[in-house]
């Protein structure tokens, strides 16, 4: 139709007074159905229809209002009514052409709307002609709108038929057999369609109300057949809806409303397959409601509607399962009839894919009650029907349920279930003619593995061996490595817990080469490796799970426990090494998060200590080595911890003054055997941790801050010790000034150290009785450390200093040995005259007086002295010899003879050399002093030196000789 024509396909109505008000709206309403009708036409997909129905709909309502009033006169116009008709039909059309395509809410709105005009259009007739065919049409598109949830257009068509069936029930007119028919059909479609509405409401008391409405007319009618199905698929999806929900009572009322339609209809027993259907899907659900009250009288009545099934309905596969959940849910009958259902579901015909499924769901259903009569059924469906049908994946699924049943089937003895699962498998074998499935072997081992799992949390372990082992039955081939490594790895399990360590080995070989690799795998070999004290192959499997991947620190974590409670110390400390070697990873932080590193650390250098001490000390350079690794690397991991988002507490102060203890007493007790470089890394280490300390430490508990000072004093010795030490085997020139100065360094710092010391003794009362000691304690190691500094600055020439190191080293009145070292330092280098002049002339005035010295050694300097200062400094040796007179005067027998003597000599010569260039007064000077020597070595050597004396005195070139 062009667009012409449906412009005029309604034309306007003269039968009104022109111009009136009521006119108008009809006429507006006849526009908005010409327009609607036209959009319709032309696209049914128009998404504006719905809201120009809905216009329209509204309209009708207040010309409907208007009409009920009565207070116009009779408009007998039938193109209102045939514009009502139209639009109808023309929804009819659209549903039977593009039902699945059409908007199905403009469609139930025109509808609605048609409805509406129809019934405005009887109104304003004022005839109740066609008041039947209005309720009607009311009813059928309330049907539509309760199908397509349109619940606000089927509530005002609720209001409308409400209305009209009142209307129609006060008619005084009397109505034919014919017509009383129709009606009492009708009333029980409006009943229907209002229940099907309160249901969508979930109005429950609205429902039981029009329920009580309803059995007078179905009991004094016969439904028409084609209605049938209609009707009783609403109380079909009320009542399986209340099942669902499990209301039985009302599941049951509703779908005994369903069967008892079947009691009233006029198909004389000639059901379309339709009906049928959803007849037996009422009784079934029926049923079902009926079971599930628990009422002796309910389960009666189901049985009863069993029975009428049974004779009405043939044996199919869905009465048969109907027939089974009765069985299953009737307390009173036995397993065996549920077994028997099933028998008659296996013998019932071919099978089909929805049969074998209910019939496998079944056997399921039975296992959980009897597993021995579901083996039974089980075994009658592989022998009697799948072995001669070539379904593989039937005979899979059926096979994987069959090992369910063996595993639950608690009547048999273990060892039973292992035969009987053994001679199944053997038998697949001969059924299949393709390997298994991967679904049915994963299903077949998930079986085992749950029963297998279960023996073996029993501690069972021979029994979870068995069914492990089944598991990697050839059936199951098709499971994948990892699969079967899975099982490789229980059966392990199981061996190593039975102590067959030769099992665990052999099995371990079967497995795939890809497979042995895992770190689960190495563990379980490492830990049998343990148990049979084979440390080669400990220390193998420990290096493959360090490198693994996947693995982490907590395997290893649990490597090293394993190793400790064997004892096996050696392995312990190689597992705890792998442990920190991931720690040091940077791009795997989590295990920090999860390991408290200072005991992991403090754990592998106690370890490291007794192994060291147990070699030889030149074999374990490697191990001492990796030893001072560990104290630095802690000293990172500990600085690190500062500056980040560190666990809590990880190096606190207690930590770090462990770790500076033991780097200092691991130093001192290996500073004998050790190469010296462990030493100066140790120690160097202890005071890095003790600079931590420090920061961590509260200043106001005395005890600990003492132990922290005093701890960086002796690390500091220490350390410059070490220096020292390595400074004088270097002979590589640069390496040994590099060492030195490191020594200046720390000697430098040792003074401010202690300083820092004395002060805070000094200003804490609480800790006075360690004063004293301390003091001199502090003042030995201060000297010996002025000491290193002074053979430092000799051997960095830095010549300067020397006197200045000298002069604080004799203020401390050190120890004899201490101005020994100084003196063979000072002997040893290459010093410059006067600084040497001085430097000897201090030491020896120091304690060439000192009754307490060794005079063999003094005696040995005063020659050094003299041999230098006599040709340059005649005064620093009279000063000297002046002193050593003193000495001698006191304690002639300790000075040695021969020093004695030769210092005589010395000084005669030196004397005679004066003479010889007319320095007369120096001669006679120097003469007297070795005359004064000479006294103390003997008496004829004085006398001679006397007369000789004499002889320069009375002549002027005497012959001395």
């Amino acid at each position: 139709m062009d667009n012409a024509a449906a412009a005029t396909l309604f034309p306007k109505s003269t039968n009104s007074a022109p111009g009136s008000s009521l006119e108008k709206r009809i006429q507006n309403v006849r526009d908005q159905a010409t327009s609607v009708w036209d959009k319709l036409k032309r696209n049914p997909h128009d998404r504006t229809i719905t809201a120009a129905a809905e216009s329209m709909i509204g309209a009708l309502e207040q010309l409907a209002f208007t009409v009920s009033k009565g207070k116009h006169t009779t408009i007998n116009d039938t193109t209102l009514d045939d514009i009502g008709t139209r639009l109808w039909n023309e929804t009819t059309i659209l549903i039977r052409e593009d039902a699945e395509k059409i908007d199905k809410t403009a469609v139930c709105t025109v509808r609605c709307a048609a409805s509406f005009i129809i019934d405005c259009a009887e109104k304003l007739a004022k005839t109740n002609a066609s008041e039947f065919r209005i309720f009607k049409c009311y009813l059928k598109a309330l049907k539509m709108c309760l199908d397509h949830e349109e619940g606000i257009l089927a509530t005002k068509l609720v209001d409308r038929l409400s209305k009209l069936y009142d209307a129609l029930l006060k008619r005084e007119t009397p109505r034919s057999a014919s017509d009383q028919q129709m009606f009492s059909v009708v009333s029980i479609e409006y009943y229907l369609w209002r229940v099907a509405h309160a249901w969508k409401q979930e109005n429950t008391a609205l429902m039981d109300l029009l329920y009580s409405k309803l059995p007078p007319h179905l009991s004094s009618v016969n439904i028409p057949s084609k209605k049938l199905e209609s009707l009783v698929d609403i109380f079909y999806q009320i009542g399986t809806d209340f099942l669902r929900k499990q209301q039985y009572v009302n599941a049951d009322k509703w779908l005994g409303l369903g069967t008892d339609l079947f009691l009233h209809t006029d198909s004389d027993g000639d059901l379309s397959e339709t009906a049928i259907e959803l007849k037996f899907n009422v009784m079934r659900n029926q049923i079902r409601a009926l079971y599930n009250t628990g009422g002796a009288d309910d389960i009666a009545k189901a049985k009863n509607l069993l029975r009428d099934m049974e004779d009405e309905f043939p044996s199919t596969i869905w009465f048969l399962m109907l027939k089974f959940d009765v069985a299953k849910n009737d307390k009173t009958g036995s397993p065996d009839v549920m077994l028997d259902v099933i028998m008659q579901m296996i013998f019932l015909g071919n099978l089909t894919s929805t049969s074998f499924k209910i019939i496998l769901n079944t056997i399921q259903s039975l296992l959980n009650q009897n597993a021995v009569l579901a083996c039974k059924a089980l075994d009658y469906l592989l022998t009697k029907k799948l072995s001669l049908l070539d379904r593989q994946d039937w005979l899979q699924e059926a096979f994987v349920l069959r090992v369910t049943a063996i595993s639950k089937d608690t009547s048999m003895q273990q060892h039973d279930s292992i035969n009987a699962l053994t001679k199944l498998f053997a038998a697949m074998e001969k059924l299949i003619s393709e390997p298994i499935s991967a679904k049915a072997v994963n299903g077949g081992q998930a079986i085992l593995w749950r029963t297998g799992e279960s023996y073996f949390a029993s501690e069972k372990f021979e029994a979870a061996l068995e069914w492990f082992r089944l598991g990697l039955h050839p059936i199951f081939y098709n499971s994948g490595e990892i699969n079967r490594a899975k099982f490789f790895r229980k059966v392990m399990l199981c061996e190593f817990n039975l102590q067959n360590y030769t099992a665990v080995s052999g099995t371990y070989s079967e497995m795939p080469a890809t497979c042995q690799e895992s770190p689960l795998t190495q563990y379980i070999l490492y830990n049998t490796a343990l148990a049979t004290f084979d440390d080669a192959l400990a220390q193998n499997c420990l290096n493959k799970l360090s490198t693994s991947p996947t693995a982490d620190a907590r395997m290893m974590c649990a490597c090293a426990m394993e190793a400790q409670q064997k004892d096996n110390k050696p392995i312990t400390l190689a597992a705890m090494k792998f442990i920190v070697q991931k720690l040091q990873d940077k791009d795997n932080a989590s295990p920090r998060q999860e390991i408290h590193v200072p005991a992991l650390l403090r754990c592998v250098i106690r370890l490291m200590v007794l192994e060291i001490e147990k070699t030889v000390p030149n074999k374990a350079v490697t191990e001492i080595d990796q030893l001072c690794q560990y104290f630095e690397n802690a000293h990172a991991l500990a600085k690190q911890s500062q500056s980040t988002q560190a666990v809590e507490g990880s190096f606190d102060a207690n930590e770090c003054e462990w770790f500076a203890r033991n780097a200092y007493n691991t130093a001192l007790k290996g500073c004998k055997r050790w190469p010296p470089e462990s030493t100066l890394r140790l120690s160097d280490c202890c005071l890095k941790f003790i600079g931590l300390c420090q920061g961590k430490v509260d200043r106001s508990d005395a005890q600990a801050m003492d132990i922290i000072l005093w701890q960086r004093i002796t690390a500091l010795f220490l350390s410059s010790s070490a220096a020292v030490y390595m400074a004088r085997l270097k002979e590589h020139i640069p390496q040994q000034r590099e060492l030195f100065q490191m020594a200046r360094r720390h000697v430098r710092t040792f003074r401010q150290a202690s300083a820092e010391y004395v002060q805070f003794i000094s200003t804490r009362p609480e800790i006075k009785d360690n004063i004293e000691r301390r003091q001199l304690d502090l003042q030995a190691k201060l000297a010996a450390m002025l000491a290193f500094d002074f053979e430092a600055a000799a051997n960095l020439e830095i010549w300067s200093e020397l006197p200045s190191i000298t002069e604080e080293i004799l203020k401390l009145k050190p120890e004899l040995r201490t101005y020994e070292s100084l003196v063979d330092v000072l002997l040893g280098a290459s010093s410059p005259v006067d600084e040497t002049l001085i430097v000897l002339q201090m030491i020896l005035s120091a304690t060439l007086l000192d009754q307490d010295n060794e005079i063999e050694k003094l005696s040995r300097w005063v020659r050094c002295l003299v041999t230098v200062s006599l040709p340059r400094r005649q005064e620093v040796t009279e000063q000297i010899l002046s002193q050593v007179l003193i000495k001698l005067g006191d304690f002639k027998e300790r000075y040695p003879q021969e020093e004695t003597h030769w210092l005589s000599t010395t000084c005669w010569n030196y004397g005679v050399d004066l003479y010889c260039t007319n320095n007369i007064p120096g001669c006679k000077r120097w003469c007297e002093i070795a005359i004064s020597l000479a006294g103390f070595v003997n008496e004829t050597i004085e006398y001679q030196m006397q007369q000789n004396y004499l002889r320069i005195c009375n002549t002027n070139n005497a012959d001395l000789m």
